[in-house]
């Protein structure tokens, strides 16, 4: 089927696509962005690798890779049946399995790993750092917790947890039955007209031009399993956790030179909008508080390297972080798609900054 055709709504200097082969998939290409730096790279700066949620796409996330031009390599990926990826025919991606769009993902990343070693003329791997929105974090989620894949830190972009999401469709709840059927079980049931992607998606005050241009870059169809199989909780946290190497820990730059306290590394990030309607603060909240949780036993058990209980002097928020942001679009991806979006660039910059310092 040919695939949907959407202009970029940015234009990004240096900004190139490619088309990783499959590892075990070859059945059509899958779509990745990248914007690299002129310069080299600092060699301890992890690129940063943007996964979309549902009916998304790699473009979305165009604004964002402006971090390029602070010297950060971006790359953004497309699912199959997702912007210039391949499209399997529409009943094919309908009962689409999770794993197999994982498997999209994982091929992104370790594509994005070889080009970074090449790039950077080093053996070792170049861990990456995602940053995953809506039912992109619980499909990255499901990669970090099956071993698909190892980063270097991992930010939920307002996303889905793998802890069950049922709270995440409670927005939708009413209308899910009669939309279901009056669109003839269609998986865009709920995003058939520009009022239900506003209502979902935007507040109140956003540019209608701004969520017409997200319109234009949806897929027009989706896998409904994926996300049904994520209303269940498919994670445990360890096995999350364990996936994330960056950790580490190092003296307190406190000031106080007797003082024997650590600073510990805040390698997962979770980030919520304080007016999306889906992936609420509560829900968010309350998957950092269960991953914090994971985080201190895990440290105490002795299961992550690079950090010791001594290390865990004081500090509730060591190794998981959870801030809530204020954008002026309440799915978080669109800001990217035109000049009405967010402010929120300045919190993910500030994101990075804190994985850089780890």
């Amino acid at each position: 089927m040919a695939r949907p055709i959407a202009k970029p709504t940015y234009a990004l200097k240096s900004s190139q696509r490619h088309y990783p082969e499959q590892h075990s998939y070859p059945i059509g290409p899958v779509e990745l962005l990248s914007a690299i730096p002129s310069q080299q790279s600092n060699p301890s700066q992890a690129p940063l690798f943007f996964a979309h949620g549902g009916f998304g796409c790699a473009e979305i996330w165009i604004l964002y890779m402006q971090f390029v031009e602070s010297g950060i390599p971006c790359y953004a990926v497309s699912y199959r049946g997702h912007g210039k990826s391949w499209y399997p025919g529409f009943w094919q991606l309908c009962f689409m399995r999770r794993h197999s769009m994982a498997e999209d993902l994982t091929a992104g990343v370790k594509h994005v790993e070889k080009i970074e070693g090449e790039r950077r003329g080093v053996q070792e791997k170049v861990r990456v750092i995602p940053e995953a929105h809506s039912t992109g974090g619980a499909l990255s989620q499901y990669a970090l917790s099956r071993g698909m894949i190892k980063v270097h830190s991992y930010c939920m972009f307002a996303a889905v947890p793998g802890f069950g999401s049922f709270g995440c469709y409670q927005f939708w709840a009413l209308a899910a039955i009669p939309n279901f059927y009056y669109r003839l079980f269609h998986p865009k049931y709920l995003m058939a007209t520009t009022k239900q992607i506003y209502d979902a998606f935007f507040t109140p005050w956003t540019p209608t031009p701004v969520v017409l241009s997200l319109e234009r870059l949806l897929s027009p169809y989706e896998s409904t399993l994926r996300p049904m199989r994520g209303l269940f909780k498919f994670v445990t946290g360890p096995d999350v956790l364990s996936s994330i190497t960056g950790w580490t820990s190092r003296p307190s730059t406190s000031g106080n030179k007797d003082s024997e306290a650590r600073q510990v590394s805040q390698n997962l990030s979770v980030l919520a909008d304080e007016h999306d309607v889906l992936c609420t603060r509560t829900i968010l909240e309350d998957a950092a508080m269960r991953y914090r949780a994971v985080f201190f036993r895990m440290v105490e058990m002795g299961k992550l390297d690079g950090v010791k209980e001594s290390d865990l002097v004081s500090g509730k928020e060591k190794g998981v972080r959870f801030r809530v942001v204020g954008c002026g679009a309440s799915y978080a991806e669109s800001c990217g798609v035109g000049e009405g979006g967010c402010g929120d660039l300045g919190v993910v910059r500030a994101v990075v900054g804190r994985f850089e310092e780890s």
